[in-house]
């Protein structure tokens, strides 16, 4: 940058011109005091702030250190030698090992579902997917190999991985220039710039991540370059509403956009951008050199480039995402039938409309997804039960799911004058078709919960019991179609939206999406629920059918309606959702917040003899960058009191740069990372890898305060020893890194810190070379055959609850 550092006197002298002392209002300066200083003082008309000012005092504006920054012929010879060395670190013998590693079980298969035209539901947003696809495409993939299982040999399959690695690891090599760029945007040198690339580099937990098919270095890179193209926006703000100016805001939101495209961790950009942003257009009402015409092209430039521009990029990347995947796949089971109905090869249902008295029907849960109302010959065996026949909820159609509509215990229907509608407020009762019990309830407790107001249902009834009003349920219908007449007074198939409620108990029958026991074949549980919500009490009749309508009479149909492309956007975000709040188990390896920034222990991925990947970061690294966010916070807050003293602290010279600069970065950490505290789902160390960029960010802008009032010859040595030593731990953890092969002396050696469970025993010395317990892929049961009852498919509102689904 011209202005800021590289203008500076590296021992803290301001540059010509840019002095932060000016006269007293009483003519002469107060002692520690600095007065208030206009804008004007320092920029022509329309010269913003600095995205990064987070400073008490609105009078510290700092433009100095957000001025062009002039590339040189330095800066590209340094830009070029730090990109190759990138590019080595993290293509290092990508081909080690060749096998399936940890989550390749899932984002390999996620390629090969594209190539193949198959749809399949993942709880991440699909453009990195999406970009391993197109890359194994042209490396030849054809899809088959199904990334069954963690150490599965890829060269056996002809399985084109290293080209598939090649593309995370290529992104994560553009991180470390792209983090050059963004230092020296901030108006640092070049040594501090390179000091900033050389800690990204050799971060072994970047370097891990980016060298297999993961999603997390395509998340990274597309944060970083919205977080560099942000700063590269603050440099040209002398030229508002110019080519330049728009390029950078742009592609601000549109790298913004890429980045919400993979994963939803990047969302932590929104309150990122989003703050700097009002403190930006605040200032900006302040300025009364901005007529209020001009500040609202300043809110509508920002509102089309950092609001519309993301939110049509991830709605286009879904766009891209359907018309791919054409076809049905046994994840549909997932969705609603609406958006089913859309896919290639999908059963179109159409059946009859109208529901009567007599008719044999199937019940799904509207808005769960996760099946329809079922039965079967096996008791309740739990302790709280009843010991009567199980009632659940059982993804595919098949016999056990029909049942038939009767009147109420001890009532009558009169039938003379032909079939009778069931009506909103009918009390009535359903008799399974197949065991002939009728559904029930009673004041028992279910399977899965204590509370009071749940009851269990059951089958119930015997040979010659007519049953009991325990049977009876009240049809409330909710709403109907709006184009469909009678559909909100009538029950009829796929277009009413009713709820059954329990006469006696006033319960309704309820979807608590909760995965029964092994002796209840895994299927979900359904149960009656007092008070509850209707989202999960809503149910709709899929299938009818009365066996008394007249031969050759015509008979009113329904079928379903095909979600359009929003809609199935919609549904499907919404399904994300729900996946990622319900991901809850019990992986060996998942970690809390609170233990990310000290790396208190790491993620096994793959372990064989004499060699493991064990997913480490550089202890020195981490370490680092959170002591450089706590000197932060301490100067901050002593500047602060301070300043209420009237005593003004310079910093050496760098306090406008340093809290413009850390202060920005300290804010995207804090909102990248403080969010996961609020979050119940299980979580992963390499969910603080957004984060951890941010934090090593303010390590060199740390680093840089420090040093700057030092001797320029000692000020090197410091950044060489610095340097020296994250890559003498870069190279202690490469082992774990690349798999490469050592001993168990060497490993044992390596555990710094008594928390990190490195599975020595793969070591040469060691005594096994079996895989290290990671996350197993999501397996889909069959279609069941015969009207045999199997386990329940992991669809996305069951999968949550399962300890062995891992997705991070």
């Amino acid at each position: 940058m011209t202005v800021g550092m590289d203008q500076a006197d590296r021992h803290g002298h301001q540059p010509k011109g840019h002095s932060m002392q000016s006269a007293s209002p009483r003519g002469r300066r107060e002692k520690g005091a600095v007065p208030k200083i206009s804008k004007g003082d320092f920029a022509p008309k329309d010269t913003e702030n600095s995205p990064a000012v987070v400073s008490i005092e609105s009078f510290e504006y700092t433009p100095a250190y957000f001025a062009r920054w002039k590339v040189s012929a330095s800066d590209w010879m340094l830009l070029l030698v730090i990109s190759m060395a990138a590019v080595v670190v993290r293509c290092y013998k990508l081909s080690n090992p060749a096998n399936v590693v940890f989550d390749e079980v899932h984002f390999g298969k996620f390629a090969g579902k594209y190539l193949n035209s198959t749809y399949f539901f993942d709880l991440h947003p699909p453009l990195a997917k999406m970009m391993f696809a197109a890359v194994g495409r042209l490396a030849g993939y054809d899809g088959v190999f199904d990334f069954k299982s963690i150490g599965l040999d890829y060269i056996a399959a002809n399985v084109p991985y290293v080209a598939m690695r090649l593309m995370p690891a290529l992104l994560g090599a553009a991180t470390v220039p792209a983090t050059y760029a963004t230092v020296r945007a901030c108006g640092y040198a070049m040594d501090t710039a390179a000091l900033a690339a050389l800690l990204v580099c050799v971060e072994n937990g970047l370097v891990t991540q980016s060298r297999l098919i993961l999603l997390d270095s395509p998340l990274v890179f597309f944060t970083v370059l919205t977080l560099l193209c942000w700063s590269m926006f603050w440099t040209v703000q002398d030229r508002p509403f110019s080519r330049v100016w728009w390029a950078w805001l742009l592609a601000t939101g549109l790298t913004m956009g890429c980045a919400a495209s993979c994963k939803w961790v990047a969302f932590f950009l929104i309150p990122t951008i989003g703050l700097s942003t009002l403190h930006d257009l605040w200032d900006k009402i302040a300025d009364q050199s901005l007529s209020p015409a001009r500040w609202s092209m300043h809110f509508g430039a920002r509102a089309i480039a950092l609001i519309c521009m993301p939110v049509a990029v991830y709605i286009g990347w879904f766009y891209v995402h359907f018309a791919v995947l054409s076809t049905t796949g046994g994840d549909a089971a997932a969705l609603s039938p609406e958006f089913q109905v859309t896919l290639d090869g999908a059963k179109q249902m159409v059946t009859d409309r109208d529901v009567y008295y007599g008719s044999e029907i199937r019940m799904r849960s509207t808005n769960a997804r996760s099946g329809f109302l079922h039965s079967h010959l096996h008791p309740w065996q739990h302790d709280k039960g009843s010991g009567q026949q199980q009632v659940t909820i059982y993804s595919y159609a098949d016999a056990n799911n029909v049942w038939v509509v009767e009147p109420a215990y001890n009532r009558t229907v009169d039938t003379s004058q032909g079939l009778v509608p069931v009506r909103n407020g009918d009390v009535l009762r359903l008799r399974h078709k197949t065991t002939g019990r009728f559904l029930h309830s009673h004041d028992k407790r279910p399977a899965m919960s204590n509370d009071k107001n749940k009851f269990e249902l059951s089958g119930y009834g015997f040979a010659n019991f007519s049953g009991d009003s325990n049977d009876n349920f009240r049809v409330d219908i909710l709403e109907g179609d709006p184009d469909i007449q009678g559909s909100a007074t009538e029950l009829q198939s796929i277009y009413s939206r009713f709820r059954l409620v329990h006469t006696n108990l006033h319960c309704m029958v309820f979807n608590s999406r909760k995965k029964l026991p092994k002796w209840a074949f895994e299927q979900i549980e359904v149960n009656c629920m007092r008070n509850c919500l209707p989202r999960m009490s809503t149910w709709h009749v899929e299938h009818a059918f009365h066996p008394n309508t007249t031969a050759g009479a015509p008979v009113r149909k329904a079928s379903y309606r095909p979600l359009g492309m929003l809609g199935k956007i919609w549904e499907y975000n919404k399904l994300m959702a729900d996946s990622n709040q319900n991901l809850i188990g019990d992986h060996p390896f998942a970690a809390r917040p609170q233990h990310w920034p000290w790396l208190r222990r790491g993620t096994a991925y793959w372990g064989g003899p004499g060699r493991l990947i064990y997913q480490l970061g550089n202890p020195l690294i981490w370490w680092g960058s959170l002591a450089a966010l706590a000197v932060f916070a301490t100067v901050r807050m002593v500047l602060f009191l301070l300043d209420k003293r009237r005593i003004r602290l310079q910093l050496g010279g760098q306090r406008n740069q340093y809290i413009s600069g850390a202060g920005f970065f300290a804010l995207a950490w804090t909102c990248h990372y403080v969010p996961f505290f609020l979050m119940g789902r299980e979580l992963f160390t390499h969910h603080y890898f957004p984060a951890l960029w941010m934090a090593i960010i303010v390590m060199a802008f740390t680093v840089d305060l420090v040093t700057c009032r030092l001797p320029r010859l000692l000020r090197s040595a410091v950044y060489v020893a610095v340097a020296a030593a994250v890559l003498h731990a870069f190279h202690t953890f490469s082992y774990i890194t690349y798999a490469r092969t050592w001993t168990k002396d060497a490993c044992l050696r390596a555990k710094w810190l008594p928390t990190w469970d490195l599975d020595c025993e793969h070591a040469i010395g060691g005594l096994k070379g079996t895989v290290p317990p990671v996350a197993e892929p999501v397996l889909v049961d069959s279609k069941p055959e015969n009207g045999v009852d199997q386990a329940v498919p992991k669809a996305a509102d069951q999968v949550s609850n399962d300890p062995k689904y891992v997705q991070p």
